[in-house]
């Protein structure tokens, strides 16, 4: 599946109006975007080569199962950015800097061009991509980074209603050192373009349905794209459903949209927080947040 779409960057006091030229024009204008009719995830192997995988979170043949390590319970670090496809100036030093500090990395509008690669793997980072399409012949979507192994993995996408692009998301599970349960992460960026709300709340409802049987820890994080009430009332009702608790900032940079809402979230269950942070860059449209916590 092929489409031709405007890519528009914006900022808060222009977003309502890109919005809209973007929903206008992105069937016209610009580089082409290729869906892939099969869902798939690209995966990071031990040798270096990149492997493409099947992992839909509602078919169990194609998760991932490996055995590599487990994460420390009692201090786990994991930071949380929209990267947007790497688009700005500075983006490798401000990604070489937070990777450095972390334990988890969830990446929004990820690619993984050269560059990245040599970033993240450079600090011993294994990672997956759940991808969404292909622009310009490199796969997009939202990655996720860490210095274990996953003990499974699946992917989900949803796609834009106005569009037909997909956003996708990957939830992970990791062991934890002296336990029996895992922790699960979802890496979510939640769709943009509609006129309503009932899209937006399907897409959560499609995380929530594949994390409300796990019986462990669990994190959801990344671009939540909650730009007015009623999107805040989606997040709202997927926080309920599945007991989870929004991480508090002490300082808080994240990006703000239309006045006071954010975007770039962490929510968890399970877990106790210890600190929560964002700060300022201009390498990318969103400030990255980065939280640390202990599973008790």
């Amino acid at each position: 599946m092929r489409h031709c779409r405007l890519r528009v960057r914006f900022n808060a006091s222009t977003l309502y109006l890109a919005r809209v030229i973007a929903v206008g024009f992105a069937a016209a204008l610009a580089g082409c975007v290729i869906v892939p009719e099969r869902q798939h995830a690209l995966v990071l192997q031990g040798d270096g080569t990149v492997a493409e995988v099947a992992m839909r979170c509602d078919e169990s043949t194609g998760a991932l199962r490996v055995l590599d390590g487990t994460l420390d319970p009692s201090l786990i670090r994991l930071a949380s950015w929209n990267l947007h496809k790497e688009a700005d100036a500075g983006w490798e030093s401000d990604l070489g800097q937070l990777i450095g500090s972390i334990d988890v990395l969830l990446i929004q509008e990820a690619g993984i061009s050269p560059e990245f690669r040599a970033v993240v793997e450079k600090a011993g980072f294994s990672w997956l991509l759940s991808s969404a399409f292909e622009y310009l012949g490199s796969e997009y979507g939202v990655l996720t980074a860490t210095r274990v192994r996953p003990e499974k993995a699946c992917t989900l996408r949803a796609y834009e209603p106005l569009l037909g692009i997909p956003k996708a998301m990957l939830i992970t599970h990791y062991r934890l050192a002296g336990r029996d349960d895992t922790l699960a992460v979802a890496n979510l960026h939640a769709i943009n373009f509609t006129l309503g709300v009932d899209a937006y709340r399907a897409q959560l409802e499609t995380v929530a349905d594949a994390l409300s049987g796990h019986r462990g820890p669990i994190v959801v994080a990344g671009d939540f794209n909650a730009w007015n009430d009623d999107r805040e009332a989606g997040v709202r009702a997927l926080a309920a459903r599945l007991s989870l608790v929004p991480a508090v900032f002490e300082v808080d940079a994240r990006t703000r949209f239309m006045g006071d809402h954010i975007f770039d979230r962490v929510y968890a269950k399970g877990v106790e927080f210890i600190a929560a942070t964002a700060w300022g860059v201009t390498s990318s449209d969103h400030n990255p947040v980065l939280v640390s916590f202990r599973i008790p």
